[in-house]
């Protein structure tokens, strides 16, 4: 059975940080968790993730945009409609585990902009 937990927002590499404040959550956390993680096992060295579908997730997804950092970790097409209101995980990513429990996009989540 995977592993699930849950990360905020990566950083502009496509790297999602292993510090406190940045930490793996085993549940959803609002106002902090943006992607979701799946893994085979503790010890595995990848992990599927996706955008979370809880409205936080969504939002912070969407602001993203304009910070830059969904870019690293999100293929999409065109950018959004303005009147956008969700964004869904289409194609899942995969990421790598780094060394000291960080994780590296290696295959950008394919997304779509929902109205």
């Amino acid at each position: 059975m995977p592993t699930i937990f849950y990360l905020p927002e990566p950083n502009f590499t496509g790297v999602w940080p292993n510090k406190d404040d940045k930490a793996a959550s085993p549940e959803y956390k609002d106002g902090v968790s943006v992607f979701k993680f799946s893994i085979d096992s503790d010890e595995a060295p990848t992990a599927l993730f996706s955008v979370c579908e809880e409205p936080y997730a969504q939002k912070t997804a969407l602001g993203g945009l304009r910070k830059g950092w969904v870019n690293s970790v999100c293929h999409f097409e065109g950018f959004p409609p303005p009147n956008s209101r969700n964004v869904k995980s289409m194609t899942d990513g995969i990421a790598i585990r780094q060394e000291g429990g960080a994780w590296k996009v290696q295959i950008k989540t394919k997304i779509q902009f929902i109205v």
